[in-house]
């Protein structure tokens, strides 16, 4: 153990400033059958509330690194953490679906500024050769907020009501932002080029392969995060308190996932195993067990059985997560790193557009959600054949860290 390094502080920071913009984004999955109920929303119409969100998150997605590149980035994390507070309280006073559809949609664009600022501080701060570690341990505060988000949403609705929980979330956020002020330093400008930037990485095939695996995770992720509660419930638990803290589930299991899987892929890298051959074994095996998890479903077996598949492609999720990152850490050089985050998690989010809504739609017109679980199963296996081809395509022997920049 060699103590309490500055880069700790920074992987701290990023943590808590994950776990707020997760507690809100996941508050309304916990809610959703009191909104639902309160609205007379269809299943669509939830599906769409959830959805909303990125579509705003997106499109923030892809300025994000270079408006932190020319304002600082400690300036954008701190302001847009403060911002995302003032909407959540916003949204527990919406009268009506149509103020709930804004309410979100201005979170997702205010919380999307963060990405493409959080993960270039990230790497700039940490040590040659942990790259791994770094991605999963500065990542965890996903998968805390996740679980914040989904159980005590969950309790919070039960007992007070689905307006307090937004109530209650906001209050970290302004933790967070003053928290970033005070202990984060902006990093040098790394010499973003605007336009050029996005250019010189839109060109590039390795880059690009990377961008469109991660499109069904996303997908996939969020037809879990979004209706796994309902989904619980509708097997036959009929508390909220209580599905939510099984669906929460895949909050959990990002903690040991994400530091387990950046740790192996760091100490594979080191033996001249490529990252690569992690996340594509790693998103097939997903897929398996989507496959398995709607089968389960479809013949209504042992709630038992539904959550060891669930637990399981919970894990797998977050499994990828780091070593992914870390990939596309180490294939760029770090003047791109801004632009290739923030444009990079804006094209896996497109996964998320229809995700939440399509789900619900399925539900409607099918009365379960087996084909919503079967549909990025299938979508999965293309995503582990694209990490398969970035080159040299089916090799998994580490050879550099610039790959990307010979497309």
């Amino acid at each position: 153990m060699q103590g309490w390094k500055r880069h700790h502080t920074i992987w701290l920071a990023m943590i808590l400033g994950w776990i707020s913009i997760y507690m809100i984004r996941m508050a309304p999955s916990s809610a959703l059958a009191s909104i639902k109920q309160e609205f007379n929303l269809s299943y669509a119409e939830a599906g769409l509330l959830v959805t909303a969100y990125f579509y705003t998150y997106l499109p923030a997605q892809f300025p994000s690194g270079w408006i932190g590149d020319k304002l600082g980035r400690r300036l954008v994390l701190s302001l847009s953490s403060m911002l995302w507070g003032i909407l959540s309280i916003f949204t527990a006073f919406a009268n009506n679906f149509h103020q709930l559809l804004v309410a979100r949609m201005t979170t997702g664009l205010v919380q999307g500024l963060y990405f493409g600022n959080d993960r270039p501080i990230v790497a700039a701060y940490t040590p040659k050769g942990s790259a791994g570690i770094s991605q999963g341990i500065s990542f965890i505060g996903i998968g805390l907020g996740t679980v914040l988000g989904i159980y005590l949403g969950g309790l919070i609705t039960s007992l007070m009501g689905w307006r307090w929980t937004f109530v209650f979330f906001a209050i970290p956020s302004f933790i967070v932002s003053i928290m970033m002020f005070a202990l984060l330093k902006d990093t040098p400008s790394n010499g973003n080029g605007g336009l050029n930037s996005f250019l010189e990485l839109l060109k590039n095939r390795n880059f690009l392969l990377l961008c469109l695996a991660g499109i069904p995770c996303i997908y996939a992720f969020w037809v879990l995060a979004t209706w796994a509660p309902t989904i619980f419930i509708e097997m036959g638990i009929g508390n909220v308190m209580i599905s939510s803290l099984l669906a929460s589930i895949i909050g959990i299991a990002a903690v040991p996932s994400l530091i387990s899987m950046g740790y192996l892929s760091d100490a594979l890298k080191r033996k001249g195993i490529s990252r690569k051959l992690i996340v594509v074994l790693d998103i097939a095996l997903m897929s398996v067990f989507l496959f398995l998890f709607g089968y389960a479903l479809s013949t209504n077996s042992s709630l038992v059985s539904l959550i060891a598949f669930y637990t399981v492609i919970s894990l797998l999720y977050w499994g990828f997560v780091a070593p992914l990152y870390a990939l596309l850490q180490e294939m760029i050089p770090s003047r791109l790193h801004g632009t290739a985050f923030g444009l990079m998690n804006g094209i896996h989010f497109t996964g998320s557009l229809i995700s939440p809504w399509l789900t619900g739609l399925l539900r409607d017109l099918t009365g379960n959600f087996v084909w919503s679980v079967y549909i990025p199963a299938v979508m999965l296996i293309f995503s582990s054949f694209a990490v398969a081809l970035i080159s040299p395509a089916f090799s998994f022997r580490e050879r550099g860290s610039k790959a990307l920049a010979h497309p």
